[in-house]
């Protein structure tokens, strides 16, 4: 074929040829890949939060979350105690005063219980005064997707009348545990490992040591409130006697995210000195 005839074709192919080069060398190199990995499980968040996670009363057992940094929050109540047998009577106890203070450590927490105004009636008598003050700490230590883990300790100092008062400094150290079976049902509970004091026979303080561990079980209604069942026992109920048992029961409903109510029905079927306990209560906690 004449070279001149081919020569345009030759063009021709060489310009599509160096037309293509830079798309060519924008296109990575094709190459084997595995498969794509499922994607990460979503980091869990902190369930501590809301104000029904984060209040204490009125069970025995102590909640694991903290109040959160810049808030604080107050717990009050009221608790009638009817001991029944020999030397029976009334208690009555108020306001109950509990302060929870957040820091900028949201898993840290400054606590204080100033007096509460506590009432006898024995008989025709009626003996007034007030408790013990109390100061401690809470820190949550960890939680995963259902667990939930921490510890508290509270120092009582014997400021309180002589008769509503141990008499004795009092130290209490707990380790506090949660677990969410599902969305619905809640198992927690307290491992309480105290220095307590109280009168003895010739009626000095004197001091004596309690293990006493919790368990409770919530269930949580719309609202939101829940309900509650809670066992605790105490090694030691006093100076001198022996372990009793207690059961308490009850109920509390949040308004909005920064109020909190809650009544409650508890008794011991331990009897002591010829004597047993029940007792009812309610309470308010306010968020701030």
């Amino acid at each position: 074929m004449n070279p001149r005839r081919i020569a345009p074709f030759i063009a021709v192919a060489c310009a599509f040829a160096l037309s293509r080069v830079p798309a060519a060398a924008q296109t990575p190199p094709q190459t084997e890949t595995s498969p794509k990995p499922s994607p990460a499980a979503a980091a869990v968040s902190d369930p501590c939060g809301s104000i029904l996670s984060i209040v204490n009363r009125p069970t025995v057992t102590t909640a694991v979350c903290t109040v959160r940094p810049r808030h604080f929050l107050l717990e009050t109540g009221y608790t009638n105690t009817v001991t029944t047998g020999a030397g029976g009577g009334n208690t009555a106890s108020y306001p109950q005063a509990y302060l929870r203070f957040g820091t900028s450590d949201p898993h840290l927490e400054f606590e204080a219980t100033p007096p509460s105004m506590e009432r006898t009636s024995l008989g025709n008598a009626i003996v007034t005064g007030s408790s013990d003050v109390n100061l401690g700490f809470k820190s949550e230590l960890g939680y995963s997707l259902r667990w939930l883990y921490g510890v508290n300790a509270v120092a009582t100092f014997p400021t309180g009348s002589r008769a509503f008062s141990a008499g004795n400094a009092q130290f209490t150290g707990n380790f506090n545990w949660s677990y969410a079976v599902n969305s619905v049902v809640g198992v927690s509970g307290t491992l309480g490992f105290n220095s307590l004091a109280g009168p003895n026979g010739a009626g000095a303080a004197q001091s004596y040591f309690a293990f006493i561990p919790s368990v409770e079980v919530t269930a949580v209604l719309p609202g939101p409130s829940e309900v509650f069942g809670e066992y605790a026992y105490f090694s030691q109920a006093g100076v001198g006697l022996g372990s009793k048992t207690l059961f308490d029961f009850g109920y509390v409903h949040d308004l909005g995210q920064r109020v909190q109510l809650d009544a409650e029905y508890g008794f011991s079927p331990t009897l002591l000195s010829g004597q047993r306990q029940h007792y009812a209560g309610a309470g308010a906690s306010f968020l701030f």
